[in-house]
This record gives structure tokens, sequence and C-alpha cells, in this order.
């Protein structure tokens, strides 16, 4: 049953063939990979029912449209206005990060990671043969620390890769540590690539675009972004990226039209009515996440303080720390196994991520309750 508000039942999600609900079988919690249990907006279902409705499924020229919906979006929520010239379409935020680290790096040369973070961003490092340069995030508050990032640079670094806001931490970085990222990559001529598709979900702390965060970053900078996250629609596969970045403009002006593919009609589509129309959802959404967040935090003080947490400032993401716990050598795998609920393995993060594990809290508050329920039962019987 869906809810006119976009909040679903226990069966619902359950009844789905995405990956969340579906790998790990009928008796397992799922909070692992980050889509969240809510259904998408209506003005998307309704505009891509549409098309399927009326057979609508040839081609169209909306892609055009994409730039200056994002551009909008991003001038009235954040009072920055990309250069519409500047922005190139990509079927997902990933494309657009390995097209760049591909064109404009070479095998062995330094990519920049404040771990632990999003794991696909190590598996992309690794897979073309680039040098992963780890710093290491604050343990303490999860924070970039200056001194660190430029002891890590050397005369073979060329890229950072930026999470902002940050998964898995869940930190909205303050100016601080974004003028010591501008300060670094200016002095040792970096590019900067931030991935900032959770923008939309942050809390207490507003969201700032690297683009206006330091004027340091102009010229240097690569700004990726889609309604994946925070509208919950991944599998519409399409993205975009502000190149501010001359030479990486002329190298993508070079390539056949048609190498680097292209988002869907109804990815187009789906993306198009949430940054013009998705505006109301969104807001619904914020409310339930803080609600999640608010229940997730109260659970653990009350009933599992031994496990260590740093409400996230964004995201629905929670990093949750067991190494003070009985399961804290492996904490994930034990918890699918003796717990049947599934979060993310912390050590794919990075060596950061030893006894840590991910949670997402993106669900209904039975779900997210039983979830803890769980944790807390398997936690208590193993001590």
């Amino acid at each position: 049953m869906r809810h006119a508000d976009g909040s679903t039942t226990r069966s619902r999600v359950r009844s789905r063939a995405g990956v969340k609900w579906s790998r790990y079988g009928p008796g397992v919690l799922a909070a692992w990979v980050a889509d969240m249990d809510f259904d998408p907006p209506a003005v998307v279902t309704d505009a891509l029912r549409e098309m399927v409705d009326n057979g609508d499924l040839g081609y169209r020229l909306q892609a055009d449209e994409l730039a200056p919906a994002y551009a909008d979006w991003q001038h009235d929520r954040y009072r920055w206005r990309p250069d519409e010239g500047r922005i190139r379409t990509f079927t997902s935020a990933l494309h657009a990060l390995e097209t760049v680290l591909w064109t404009t790096t070479e095998p062995g040369d330094g990519v920049v990671v404040f771990t632990p973070v999003y794991y696909p961003f190590l598996e992309s490092i690794a897979g073309s043969g680039r040098r992963r340069v780890d710093v290491p995030l604050d343990p303490v508050g999860w924070r970039i620390d200056p001194e660190r990032l430029d002891a890590a640079i050397d005369e073979t670094t060329r890229l950072v890769l930026f999470c902002h806001p940050h998964n898995p931490a869940g930190r909205v970085f303050d100016d601080d540590e974004l003028a010591a990222v501008a300060d670094v990559a200016e002095r040792h001529d970096l590019l900067v690539v931030s991935d900032e598709i959770w923008c939309d979900l942050t809390y207490e702390r507003a969201h700032r675009p690297l683009a206006i965060a330091d004027d340091r970053f102009a010229g240097r900078l690569v700004t990726i972004g889609s309604v994946s996250k925070s509208f919950n629609l991944a599998g519409l596969r399409c993205g975009v990226a502000h190149i501010d970045h001359a030479p990486l403009n002329a190298i993508l002006a070079t390539m056949p039209p048609h190498l680097l593919g292209a988002p869907s009609t109804l990815g187009v589509a789906g993306t198009l009515a949430a940054w013009r129309h998705g505006a109301e959802w969104l807001a619904w959404v914020r409310a339930e996440l803080v609600a999640r967040r608010e229940q997730l935090t109260a659970r653990l003080g009350d009933d599992l303080p031994e496990v260590g947490f740093d409400v996230p400032e964004a995201t629905y993401l929670a990093w949750l720390d067991f190494r003070a716990t009985p399961i804290g050598g492996e904490p994930s795998y034990r918890l699918l196994k003796e717990a049947r609920v599934a979060l993310s393995d912390g050590a794919a993060f990075g060596a950061q991520g030893a006894g840590f594990a991910r949670l997402n809290f993106a669900t209904t508050a039975d779900i997210l309750d039983e979830i803890i329920d769980r944790i807390v039962e398997l936690v208590r019987r193993a001590g």
C-alpha cells in the first residue's frame, strides 16, 4: 500500500525487486545500500507513467533542459548559478567521476580521498590503475586535518575526490575545512572532483557548493549532481557535472559524440520533474529523515551506548562504531548471519572502517525499531 504522503508499508518495500530488499532474502531487514524505503515523488512517477501510457518512449530532445534545470535548482537553494555551458550530462555520478579520472590522470598518478569514504571511489581508483592517497579524517568528529592533507601530497598527486556532504560520516564540512582543501589544490595545482549528490539532505547545517565556498577552486573544479539520493531515483541513471576546468572541457570536446553515452529518456524526464516540481516532496522526506535520525539517536543512547555514533549532519546514513562491543571484529558479517540485519561493511570504506558498519535509516519507524532491536539483542547475546 502506498500512502498519499509517499510513505510505505513493510509489505510494499519487501515486494520490490531492487537489490536493497532482494539481495539477502525475505528474512533479512535491509539497511545497507543507499536507497530510501519511501516512494519517490508522485510528480516523477506521474510524469513517467504518462509517457508509458502514451507509448511515448521514442527520441526526445529534453536532455538539453537538464543544464538549466540543474542551474535553477542550485541557484534557488544554494545561491550558486552554474554556467549552463559547462554542464554535461552523464548516466550517473560515478560515470562522471570515472570519466574525469580517466581523462585527466595517468596510471600511477595519485588521487586523494578522505577516508573512510564511499567505497566505489576506492574501486574506481584501483580499477583505473591510479594510486590511492589516503587522507584519514580525524575520528573525533570526522574532520579534515589540514596538516595531514598537505603532508600526503607529492609530485605525482593530480586529483582530489571529494564527497561533499560526506558518505559515510555524514559530515557537512565547514568553511575552515573547505579552505584547507582549496589551499592545497591551488598550491599543488590539483583538480578537485566534488560529488555533491547528497547536497539536499542536510540537517542543521546547510550545504555550501564547493564552487562558491572558496575562490581558489575556480578553474580546477568538477561538481557532480543528481536527483538519485534526494528523490530516491538512483535507478533512473541520470546525472550532470559542471566542469570548471578548461583542459578537461577541451579533452571532452575532442571525443566522438556518443562515446560517453547519455541518460535515457525516462531518466531525463524523471530528473526534470524532480528538480522542477519536487520541492514539496523533498520537504516531506527531510522531515521524515529528521524523525528517523532522532529515533536512532535515542534508541542507541538508551539501549546500546557502547556503540559509537556521531549524529550525521547530512545523508540518511549512520556510521556506527562497534569496536567496543563483542561483535566489533566483524560487525556487519555477524549482524547479517546471526541477527538477519544487513548493514554495509565498514572495512569496505577504507582501513579506518574496520569495526564499523554503515546503517541506512531512511525507512519506516517500525522497520527501524526492529533493526535496532535485532542489533541490541545480538550484542547482548554475544556479550
